[in-house]
């Protein structure tokens, strides 16, 4: 036996010394909700871990971005309607100018709420905007249907995940009806019947795009929930399993604690008895 070192108790020691650090690692675990905390809990997972905690933060962000592109095309959808019904009272007002029973002044009055109209289609045209992108996009050209620039939206979290969101001039110039002559009605028709097909074509292209985000919006939040899954199995602590740890530990240590007050007696309890040897 020997004396000067008590073996017995320096081992219940450093068991004492494993079950405070097993202790404080479950306690640690329970708070953060995690059981990779740093590399160390686990070097062979560590990198899978932090890779999916990523996707899902892109992920999110592209499901931000949907949002985001489906409330700008609801806006401008919202101010193309409200074009849309100008120009039905613009051909209705066309149309009643061609009564021959109007005096000069009842066309004059109809040409100024024309006027006044077409006022309102270019208003819409420039103040419609969500966060800064306005309907109206500059051009130099006729519209003629075809987009004048193009705002592309990440919808995913590769290179190529991209939606291109095409931006019109809706302006009364651009729709063909901002030079409209009540003196010539068959032509003013014909400009306002073009002018609709035109506001129309731009609507269907911007519902057809809102349809496809509805989609991306749907599978970006499956793939959402299956990345989750797999990060969560690979990175969140199980509460009960930690608690039971963290419960275990606690009771060995306390343990240990009352098991080296008795080990540390053990040498004196040797020297007493030899000396009662005789």
């Amino acid at each position: 036996m020997r004396l000067n070192h008590n073996m017995f108790s320096l081992s219940i020691y450093q068991h004492y010394k494993n079950e405070l650090v097993d202790n404080a690692k479950a306690s640690r675990n329970v708070s953060s909700g995690s059981k990779i905390n740093s590399a160390k809990d686990n070097p062979a997972k560590i990198g899978k871990n932090e890779t999916l905690k990523i996707q899902v933060l892109t992920n999110d962000a592209a499901s931000k971005n949907v949002q985001d592109a489906t409330s700008m095309l609801q806006t401008f959808d919202s101010s193309l309607q409200g074009i849309n019904d100008n120009l039905a009272r613009i051909k209705e007002l066309t149309v009643s100018a061609g009564s021959g029973s109007l005096t000069a002044e009842d066309k004059n009055n109809i040409q100024k709420e024309i006027d006044s109209i077409k006022k309102s289609i270019d208003d819409l045209g420039n103040n419609t905007e969500f966060n800064g992108m306005k309907l109206n996009s500059p051009s130099t050209s006729t519209l003629n249907g075809n987009p004048t620039s193009t705002v592309k939206t990440a919808v995913g979290n590769m290179d190529d995940e991209n939606i291109d969101i095409p931006l019109f001039d809706v302006s009364a110039s651009n729709l063909g009806v901002s030079n409209l002559d009540i003196n010539d009605v068959n032509t003013s028709l014909q400009s306002v019947d073009k002018a609709i097909q035109i506001v129309s074509r731009i609507r269907s292209k911007y519902g057809s795009i809102q349809n496809r985000l509805d989609s991306t919006a749907d599978y970006l939040s499956s793939k959402d929930i299956s990345i989750e899954t797999a990060q969560s199995r690979i990175g969140d602590a199980d509460i009960a399993e930690e608690m039971m740890n963290y419960s275990k530990s606690q009771l060995l240590a306390n343990s240990s604690i009352g098991l080296m007050a008795q080990s540390n007696n053990f040498p004196k309890d040797a020297l007493n008895i030899l000396a009662n040897v005789k």
